[in-house]
């Protein structure tokens, strides 16, 4: 290995650094455009350069209406335009996708996809809030979001860093970039070995990607690896009120056991081609994952074993000057098949009262295998009412079909068939079965151009298909989850525009229906009704030649729009939804007197936040202060400085309160991260 990889650094230096151009024939297809008539917002290779995140929540911190919350080591809690997305659906109300292509097959996402793509090689982190719309049918349900890979074009042949930082924070990258032919080969690698101001908690972290990219008669070829690996001791919540304040509980690791191991893989390959007035491409992908950990939060502290293998394709074609109507058509075509398996086993006996021990037994709770298969299509016409005025039209369709296989006992009885006293065992097992969901997502915009902006009305619908764990990890005896797919209509208003001032702002209020939530009988039901009204602002200023300012952030209020007793609390209509903030926004000020010297200085707050549905409790919100400075030695040697919470705050990186505790995910104090970068042009 070690010999192989010295020959391919070799080949790659002593390639010709006049290296040749690749094409820039770019079919968007569903991808996020910058700057369309809808609410986007990018963050490039210097922007993520310069945060050099450890953790996804600093770089979304960075994009208005997202909220990524840090947990245990690389574990998270998404939210766009929404609360904090917890639970099996909590994953599934966000499409996440690498190149355009999603990274888990629909029915089987992971609360933390995202500690499976490399964000720290990223060349950029594009963010669709609200409904997905065209092409992203099922799962773009709050929003979208895409990561995009390195390009190959214009990259130095070499870029290494090296980086230490507190806590026993250690991390190497590199990046290697060489001819093929008429085209180019890159590799890139991330391996991080990270400790934690907390006791017992630690993770092992790394990412390796090739890719492949050429010209050919026809257009271009691109083709791309990407392998993840997550090694993590995690710690759960600590408890009490405040917690979070006292210099010893926020220390605590209460359980010292937990942990998480990961494996991601996938593999893409992408053709695109142009005839004329018509621009096509085709992606065929493959994925694999597998996962294991230790359910520390749950009475037996059960083990799961999870992992998914799919295959797919996507067409995708825009034909400019359709017919002879002067309009605009944009079509694509998804194709899919995957099989998911679960198993969940306690090795041990709860510990506890009665009830929880024999309603909790020893032995395999869950097992079963998912075989999927989804057809997925949209449509859109765009066209020109004068100079100024566009307008868009299309609709996106999925059908998505699960042929689920129950390898234990039906009914919720114990492995050996056998009945659980205090009237049953708490995890029921449905009989073998077949799910299918047809879901249709119309959208709409009219745009019309400014003189030094643009302005926009979208009227559009997101959906999502139920997750495999809503469907067949059931309790309490519940022995079908009859679910509809969860529906979000949204409305938007939008205006962006400036030169030396850029700036956008957005006013949206959206509606869901059929959310999935657990009801008082611990049933998986659909009936819930939320709604999202809220304003968002983006601005970016240039002071001067040597100075920008940069801000950005959303005010929001998300309620429910529907009452339920839950058994230990009450739901009622009006009420805000735990998780989510009043406010977030953040701003960085950035100074670059020299080629040579950059640096910035930034700020991230989250508002008060409830942490129950009956509003009685709440978490106060924090502010945090970051500072970095980047200094090139000579044309080849860089140095970069970090420091994160200047200001050494307390706070929670996330608060909660269930089962009677207040409980939460401790931020770090004050910390530091160097870095040494070399790089060959």
């Amino acid at each position: 290995m070690h010999s192989s990889l010295i020959v391919l650094i070799a080949v790659l230096n002593t390639a010709s650094p006049e290296r040749a151009e690749l094409p820039t024939l770019d079919v968007s297809g569903r991808d996020i455009d910058p700057g369309s008539p809808q609410a986007t917002a990018t963050l490039d290779r210097v922007a993520i350069e310069t945060i050099r995140p450890t953790h996804p929540a600093e770089l979304f911190a960075r994009l208005p209406g997202t909220w990524i919350t840090r947990g245990s080591g690389q574990e998270h809690l998404s939210a766009v335009r929404s609360p904090l997305l917890s639970g099996a659906g909590g994953c599934g109300a966000l499409l996440i996708l690498e190149d355009g292509v999603p990274i888990r097959p629909p029915g089987f996402c992971n609360v933390n996809n995202l500690f499976e793509v490399d964000l720290l090689q990223a060349d950029a982190v594009r963010v669709l809030r609200g409904p997905g719309g065209l092409g992203h049918a099922s799962g773009g349900l709050h929003g979208v979001i895409d990561i995009r890979s390195r390009s190959l074009a214009g990259a130095p042949a070499l870029d290494l860093a090296l980086e230490a930082g507190s806590h026993g924070y250690r991390r190497a990258s590199l990046s290697l970039t060489g001819s093929a032919g008429d085209g180019a080969i890159g590799l890139d690698a991330v391996a991080t070995d990270a400790g934690s101001f907390r006791v017992d908690e630690a993770y092992e972290h790394q990412f390796l990607a090739l890719a492949h990219q050429a010209p050919t008669t026809w257009g271009q070829w691109t083709t791309r690896l990407h392998l993840a690996r997550l090694d993590q001791d995690t710690a759960g919540f600590i408890f009490g009120f405040e917690a979070y304040r006292d210099p010893i509980l926020r220390r605590q690791n209460l359980n010292p056991e937990a942990y998480r191991r990961a494996t991601a893989a996938r593999i893409s390959s992408r053709a695109e081609w142009s005839d004329g007035l018509k621009e096509s491409r085709l992606t065929v992908f493959a994925r694999r994952s597998r996962m294991t950990f230790l359910q520390h939060f749950l009475p037996g502290k059960p083990l799961e074993r999870n992992g998914q293998v799919s295959i797919g394709a996507q067409f995708d074609r825009t034909i400019e000057g359709f017919g002879d109507t002067g309009l605009s058509l944009d079509w694509g075509l998804d194709v899919e098949w995957f099989n998911g398996v679960l198993s969940q086993e306690q090795f041990a006996p709860a510990e506890g009262s009665p009830f929880l021990v024999a309603t909790r037994p020893v032995g395999q709770h869950y097992d079963y295998g998912v075989d999927g298969r989804r057809l997925g299509a949209y449509l859109a016409l765009s066209g020109e009412l004068d100079a100024r005025w566009r307008w868009r039209a299309g609709l996106s369709g999925d059908w998505l079909a699960y042929d689920y296989d129950n390898r234990l006992a039906p009914g919720n009885l114990t492995d050996q068939g056998e009945p659980c006293g205090f009237g049953g065992c708490l995890y029921t097992r449905p009989d073998d079965r077949r799910d299918r969901f047809v879901d249709l997502a119309p959208e709409f915009t009219l745009s019309r151009q400014l003189d030094s902006g643009l302005a926009w009305l979208r009227l559009a619908r997101g959906v999502r298909a139920p997750q495999a764990t809503e469907l067949y990890r059931l309790q309490s005896g519940q022995t079908v989850a009859d679910l509809d797919s969860e529906q979000l209509d949204a409305f938007e208003l939008g205006l962006r525009g400036g030169d030396r001032l850029l700036w956008e702002l957005v006013a949206f209020a959206q509606r869901k229906e059929n959310f999935i939530f657990r009801d008082a009988e611990g049933f998986n039901v659909s009936d819930g009704r939320t709604r999202h009204l809220g304003v968002e602002f983006d601005l970016r200023w240039t002071l001067s030649e040597s100075l920008s300012l940069g801000a950005r952030g959303i005010w929001a209020r998300h309620s429910y729009r529907f009452d339920r007793d839950l058994g230990g609390e009450v739901i009622e209509s009006g009420r805000r939804i735990p998780s989510a903030p009043d406010r977030l926004w953040s701003a960085d000020l950035n100074w670059a007197p020299s080629d040579r010297l950059k640096a910035q200085l930034a700020a991230e707050s989250t508002g008060r936040y409830f942490l129950d549905a009956a509003n009685s409790r709440r978490y106060e919100g924090h502010t945090l202060w970051h500072a970095s400075a980047s200094y090139d030695l000579d044309a080849r040697w860089r140095l970069d400085l970090r420091l994160r919470n200047l200001t050494g705050e307390r706070y929670a990186e996330r608060a909660d309160y269930a089962f009677g505790n207040y409980r939460y995910f401790p931020g770090a104090g004050r910390t530091v991260f160097v870095s040494l970068g070399y790089a060959i042009p």
